[in-house]
């Protein structure tokens, strides 16, 4: 009959849907999985970007500002301290999980040194000026020039960077 016809289409619609969103799922898992398993810190990197994402009585919001190209010799040229800037876009899965080493690194070393971020499609003049093609890239100033420049998302190669140009 056609209520029994109705009937099965719904159960069948609804066996569809619970399928679509496991294999969803497991999608997401993954490339997770993928992404992280890539990194050579990935346990670190997982243990940081797990913690940030925990709540606490801390903002979960990046301690670390944007700057653009108006703010850039104010505040990364003419610093009194030395500069890390790290290169990044919103599409850029590595360069999420160097937020929170970031924001770490920005709590550790506050008097001795900035952090700051520049998203490289909002500001492609900078990021062109220091020839920025791939990302995560993160580049230390001091004294207004360019030191050295990092590829990738290593949080023991920043922390590095920074005592080595304290």
């Amino acid at each position: 009959t056609g209520c029994e016809r109705v009937r099965d289409q719904k159960v069948s619609m609804e066996q569809i849907r619970v399928s679509y969103q496991l294999v969803l799922t497991v999608t997401c898992l993954v490339c997770l999985w993928f992404s992280v398993g890539m990194s050579l810190e990935s346990d670190l990197l997982i243990k940081t970007y797990v913690s940030s994402s925990l709540p606490s009585n801390d903002s979960l919001v990046s301690s670390v500002k944007f700057i653009s190209d108006s703010e850039w010799d104010s505040l990364v040229i003419q610093s009194e301290v030395p500069v890390m800037v790290l290169f990044t876009a919103v599409w850029c899965g590595q360069c999420r999980l160097m937020l929170p080493i970031f924001d770490k690194l920005d709590l550790d070393y506050k008097d001795q040194f900035k952090f700051y971020r520049v998203d490289t499609d909002e500001d492609e003049g900078i990021a062109a000026r220091y020839m920025v093609t791939v990302l995560p890239n993160t580049i230390v100033f001091k004294g207004g020039d360019q030191m050295t420049s990092y590829l990738g998302a290593s949080p023991q190669k920043l922390k590095e960077l920074v005592e080595q140009y304290k």
